[in-house]
């Protein structure tokens, strides 16, 4: 497989990671003729507002979105299964074509691929590996370092982070410190939410968890 520069990447052309796997930026996905030209049937968005589709051009293909946004500590974990799931009914099942894309297919698709590449068979046995094989495809390739950290616990449970819930709680507690429950807390310490919100509670209820298996 070729490898693309930098620019082309960056102005929406997509990368063959894998036969009949596809990673790539937001844009092409309107590219239509380059999906059908591919044999592209299923597209998996991973940013919570995907690129919108008329009814009939919805009617071509099968999606399936992840709501994630590209930061650090944005859980994508949990949805590897699914999205290994739905990768797999388009390649093996189907034999036919999936793009998986993000705004760019820089950070949040590209890890959400390289968990695929993990969990494969045969496994690409570390996360590091995993990049490596999709930046010598696509050299803009970067997932942050908060995904970067989950596909590498990824790894070490063996593609099967569900079966080692003390581990993703663990990660759960350590993301914490993120820009995202930083701000939260912050708003809560100011009396702008109530309690600071779900999303504050959850990580509080999971930090004093990790804190009773882990003093």
């Amino acid at each position: 497989m070729a490898t693309q520069s930098y620019d082309s990447v960056l102005h929406g052309n997509m990368t063959e990671i894998l036969p009949r796997l596809f990673l790539g930026s937001e844009h092409a996905v309107q590219k239509r003729d380059q999906l059908r030209r591919h044999g592209i049937t299923h597209i998996l968005s991973v940013m919570p507002d995907p690129p919108a589709m008329t009814d009939s051009e919805a009617d071509d293909f099968r999606c399936m979105n992840i709501r994630a946004l590209d930061l650090p500590d944005e859980e994508l974990l949990t949805h590897f299964r699914d999205a290994n799931a739905f990768i797999d009914h388009a390649r093996v099942t189907k034999g036919e074509g999936v793009l998986v894309h993000c705004q760019m297919g820089v950070s949040r698709s590209a890890a959400v691929v390289a968990a695929y590449l993990i969990a494969s068979h045969p496994p690409t046995p570390d996360a590091a590996r995993a990049i490596a094989f999709l930046q010598a495809r696509r050299p803009a390739v970067q997932p942050n370092w908060g995904f970067v950290q989950q596909l590498a616990l990824y790894a070490r449970c063996g593609a099967d982070v569900e079966r080692n819930p003390v581990a993703l709680e663990a990660w759960r507690a350590g993301a914490r410190r993120g820009p995202r429950w930083v701000g939260a807390a912050q708003s809560e310490a100011q009396g702008e939410g109530e309690s600071g919100g779900p999303w504050v509670r959850n990580w509080r209820r999971a930090s004093r968890w990790a804190a009773s298996v882990f003093v």
